[in-house]
């Protein structure tokens, strides 16, 4: 307390202020029980401050251990009451310095050191920001790193939220072409002298120049080869392995090695080396179900067993491809880039069955007018624009043709029966059910490995309607098998023993 009673202004606006000061400081002395004391003969003064011994009682406030009984401790907050009601006495001339001097006297000089932490402020935190930092906290316990989680999120992917993301980063439009990399790698006008053209040249040429000296330095004497020449044909012979087998030059002209530089593979198909057989669909009264099985066969060799021809577009368009693999491949890539750039400026509309089978019709016409046609034919299955059942297929030349049943292979000659059986015309579509069109096509597929040598016992099915979209099974395996039927096949046809 004899801080606060020897504390002193050098502003002069406080010198009507220091009469009102001493009353507050003696009822503080008063309710601590302070008792001061005067300097000892050992005491010295260094600079005017006061040396006390180390032996010496302390002189200060006693702590709350030491008060008397019947005594109150007075903390900051009673001081600073205390003084802060005669400050606000109108009586007494104020500088407008006080109230902070009086608050920067309690958190310096208190009369009973106060060591814990001040309360946060009335209304802090939100209830909010204490669950954000429990949310935060328990996601480092579980040891997850927050680039990864962010890396891996799928929304951050969605190619529609990069205007709203770079919003919320705060970047403009230009900034996503902007570098990281510093100016002065960049930047032409940050070059460095040495690494322009010309520096570069001259460089180059001294550093060629003193390969020079230095091959010449140490230069020894070479033998010349000596190419024999025959008397009688004055021609030279090649000895080197590339040139046996090959017509001499001298007799025959330059050999023309320019068919092993070709840029590319040869991709107009005129014999398809790799196929595949057939694709059956029909439409129900709530959609279309179709099959194909996963045989991609190398002439008549049964090569491939895991080809799948069955290729959704969309959720509610798919289509089944039969005839080349390769060409099917690139219609696959062609369809996944369109479906992209669909994602990218459909705003939520995108194309539906019919949409897509004009698309490829297109396509198919423009290869066959170009002499150099996609060997397929393709079966698109899935709901139109009204919600509808589509069914319709597109060939080589762009020919497309639209029916309640189709088939593509061999499958035209041995599926398109069974399944009209089920359905004759448009008009038996509404009373045909998904149960039936799949038991339908189920069948086909297993007359199909019956009669057809390029086909397999595992197909693909996929059934489209409105309410569940795209339903694709893979590698489904025939059922039912029976092959007694065989016993009373001999040579060309059925006969009796």
């Amino acid at each position: 307390m004899s801080g606060l009673v020897g504390y002193g202004s050098s502003d002069e606006e406080d010198e009507g202020v220091q009469s009102a000061l001493p009353a507050a400081v003696k009822t503080v002395a008063h309710s601590s029980a302070i008792s001061p004391r005067p300097l000892s003969p050992t005491d010295t003064i260094v600079n005017g401050a006061s040396q006390v011994n180390a032996n010496d009682p302390l002189v200060g406030p006693k702590g709350p251990d030491e008060a008397p009984i019947g005594a109150q401790s007075v903390g900051p907050e009673t001081a600073f009451s205390s003084a802060a009601s005669e400050l606000e006495n109108p009586s007494v001339p104020q500088s407008p310095y006080t109230a902070n001097r009086a608050l920067i006297r309690n958190m310096t000089l208190p009369p009973v050191p106060n060591l814990d932490i001040p309360p946060s402020p009335p209304g802090s935190p939100i209830p909010e920001m204490d669950n954000k930092f429990a949310h935060f906290l328990a996601l480092k316990q579980q040891g997850i790193h927050f680039n990864e989680k962010l890396a891996r999120s799928s929304a951050l992917k969605n190619p529609g939220l990069f205007q709203k993301l770079m919003g919320f980063a705060g970047m403009e439009e230009s900034d996503q072409y902007a570098s990281t990399l510093p100016k002065e790698l960049w930047d032409p006008a940050g070059f460095p002298a040495w690494a322009y053209i010309e520096e570069l040249e001259k460089s180059q040429q001294e550093m060629q120049k003193k390969m020079e000296e230095e091959k010449a330095r140490v230069q020894r004497d070479t033998i010349d080869f000596v190419v024999f020449f025959s008397s009688s044909t004055n021609a030279v012979m090649n000895h080197l392995p590339q040139a046996w087998g090959r017509p001499r030059d001298d007799i025959y002209g330059a050999y023309d090695s320019s068919y092993l530089h070709n840029s590319g593979p040869k991709t107009h198909t005129q014999s398809p080396a790799v196929t595949g057989t057939s694709v059956v669909a029909v439409k129900f009264k709530d959609g279309v179900v179709i099959a194909a099985d996963n045989l991609a066969s190398y002439g008549s060799l049964a090569r491939f067993t895991d080809v799948k021809r069955l290729r959704p577009f969309n959720s509610t368009t798919i289509i089944g491809v039969g005839g080349d693999v390769s060409d099917m491949q690139y219609l696959d890539r062609l369809l996944n880039s369109l479906d992209i750039e669909e994602n990218y400026s459909s705003l939520g509309h995108g194309l539906n069955a019919k949409n897509l089978h004009t698309y490829l019709q297109k396509v198919m016409y423009k290869r066959r007018s170009d002499v150099n046609p996609l060997w397929n034919q393709i079966l698109v299955a899935g709901l139109d624009g009204d919600g509808e059942p589509f069914l319709s297929s597109v060939d080589l030349l762009g020919t497309t043709f639209s029916a309640p049943t189709l088939a593509t292979g061999f499958g035209a000659n041995l599926a398109q029966p069974l399944l009209r059986r089920l359905v004759e015309d448009e008009a038996g579509v509404a009373t045909v059910t998904q149960e039936q069109a799949v038991a339908a096509v189920k069948e086909c597929m297993k007359v199909l490995f019956y009669r057809d040598a390029r086909s397999l016992d595992t197909y693909s099915i996929a059934v489209v309607t409105k309410e569940g979209g795209v339903n694709l099974r893979e590698d489904v395996q025939l059922e039912g098998q029976s092959w007694a039927f065989a016993e009373s096949i001999k040579g060309y046809g059925t006969q009796v023993a």
